[in-house]
């Protein structure tokens, strides 16, 4: 739909603005307005070049929004919505990350600052999940209903969202703030992992990258979280446990294990639980047993142990299916390639012909399959024309024949071009023979023979030949052209060059004059 490389320098004037503002309108009025823009639906958005698709779907779209009389609502593929998405991404990761280490202060504060903002973004988003439309998978269709909103975000992340966004830490079980039993309540805003999966995922979607890289960003950060909130459980459980049990030799020595309370800087603290977590998930266990034993400390181990065998699963999983996903296209070449060997065992080909099939397959599919001709079928005539103009006006460049020529005519002869491969030791064309198609060397080397096979030239990318059999169809070759290795080139017709030249008669009678003088300066030399 919306192609930012291509730029149109657009002659025609300027459309109005699609909602009016008259000139003379008050300051709130022009903010109004300034808002409702930015709740509509805008054409550099992904979603709107995914499912809109055109200026006049994105017309109609408006025209829908405003048609609802509902000020309130945003579309999903709106300015306003983007940019709300990536301020509350921003905001969200950053209290992900800061919101674990407070269980590690000496003295936490339950009214942190920081926790309490990323607690009111998280509830503004839950209001902005109420106005803001949806895509309806199914029929491939936005709904701005209020109604159908509001019913659609109840059904499915609205509970988990409004508890993420409740400041739990407030409560306070136990006042001993040396064993901080607050913090054991920022486990809940987990639950905001819902919302910020959706939204970072949008703003990657919009980002453009490929479905690779995307899915292994989001495992890295997975990775990264995982690791940094397990650090949080591990130090949190023994910390809270002491304000329920009284304080022994062997809770005192599991504590003390642990850096609970034990003077030493936050970041020493995190680092040993994150090296005890790690060793508990990938199977380790702690590198030296506690002493007695603990049904609390028990629990807390299996628990760990076994959602990081769980999690590292998925993770490895999940790596595992990119990885076969990147490998698929020289996948599927490699097992069409054993069917080819398969097939040439069958027919008992000779080991020579064989080399030079392989040698021939490798060359146009440089170890990745697709299917050319299904490719071609399910794009339309003018990107078709578009990757010939890509691959052959170079090429065209390069013959002083079609310099002059319209940019039309020599579009629809690129179009006209037919690719072949030659393969080494093959004839193109034979001296003597009567020619009728003029050839473009793409990539390759040919060997041009006289009457006496004797060589007299090499050609090689960007040369071309044959123009004169274009112009006077049935000419006599002058020589015998023959490839040296595996070549590329696009041959045209002097019947598609006649097809070609039949909207420009003018053209036609000046090339026709040139090939007569030529003709006759061959009879007479």
């Amino acid at each position: 739909m919306f192609d930012s490389s291509l730029k149109h320098a657009c002659m025609l004037p300027k459309p109005p603005h699609y909602l009016n503002l008259y000139p003379t309108a008050g300051f709130l009025k022009r903010q109004i307005y300034k808002y409702r823009n930015l709740t509509l639906p805008v054409e550099w958005h992904h979603g709107s070049a995914q499912f809109i698709r055109s200026q006049m779907a994105l017309r109609l779209e408006w025209d829908r929004q405003v048609a609802l009389n509902n000020w309130l609502i945003w579309h999903p593929y709106s300015t306003i919505k983007f940019y709300w998405d990536f301020y509350f991404v921003l905001i969200t990761f950053a209290a992900m990350g800061y919101m674990p280490m407070q269980v590690f202060h000496g003295c936490p504060d339950p009214y942190d600052y920081f926790i309490l903002y990323a607690d009111a973004i998280a509830f503004i988003n839950v209001i902005i999940c109420f106005i803001t439309g949806y895509l309806d998978e199914g029929h491939k269709k936005i709904i701005l209903e209020p109604k159908l909103i509001i019913k659609q975000y109840l059904k499915t992340n609205f509970i988990f969202d409004l508890i993420g966004c409740l400041p739990l830490q407030m409560i306070q079980p136990f006042h001993d703030c040396r064993y901080p039993s607050h913090t054991i309540f920022l486990i809940f805003k987990l639950f905001r992992l819902v919302a910020l999966d959706y939204q970072s995922v949008n703003l990657l979607n919009q980002l453009g990258l490929s479905y690779i890289t995307k899915e292994f960003l989001s495992v890295v950060v997975q990775i990264v979280m995982f690791f940094h909130w397990m650090a949080y459980i591990h130090y949190q459980m023994p910390a809270f446990c002491v304000n329920l049990y009284a304080m022994d030799d062997y809770l005192q020595r599991w504590m003390n294990r642990f850096a609970v309370n034990t003077g030493i800087p936050m970041f020493q603290k995190y680092t040993i639980n994150l090296f005890y977590v790690c060793s508990l998930c990938v199977g380790a266990g702690y590198y030296t047993p506690l002493e007695g034993h603990s049904l609390l400390r028990m629990i807390q181990t299996t628990a760990i142990s076994l959602t990081g065998l769980i999690f590292l699963t998925y993770a490895f999983m999940k790596l595992l299916r990119l990885t076969m996903y990147q490998q698929f296209e020289v996948n599927v070449f490699y097992g069409r390639y054993k069917e080819l060997r398969d097939y040439m065992n069958l027919k008992k080909l000779p080991t020579c012909l064989q080399r030079k099939i392989d040698h021939f397959i490798n060359y146009k599919y440089n170890g990745h399959y697709f299917n050319e001709r299904h490719i071609l079928d399910t794009i339309n005539e003018q990107i078709k024309q578009d990757i010939n103009m890509y691959s052959c006006k170079t090429l065209m460049d390069n013959v002083p024949l079609f310099r002059d020529m319209p940019v039309a005519l020599i579009n629809s002869m690129i179009f006209s071009l037919k690719r072949k491969f030659y393969m080494p030791g093959q004839m193109v064309v034979k001296y003597g023979q009567p020619g009728r198609s003029f050839y473009l060397i793409s990539s390759g080397t040919l060997t041009v023979l006289d009457s006496k096979d004797k060589e007299m030239a090499h050609l090689r990318d960007g040369s071309y030949f044959g123009e004169g059999a274009i112009l006077r169809p049935g000419i006599l070759r002058k020589a015998t052209i023959i490839a040296l290795e595996i070549t590329e080139i696009y041959k045209f017709t002097a019947e598609d060059f006649q097809e070609c030249l039949r909207p420009y008669p003018h053209y036609k009678k000046q090339l026709e004059e040139t090939a007569a003088r030529a003709a006759a300066r061959s009879q007479s030399s």
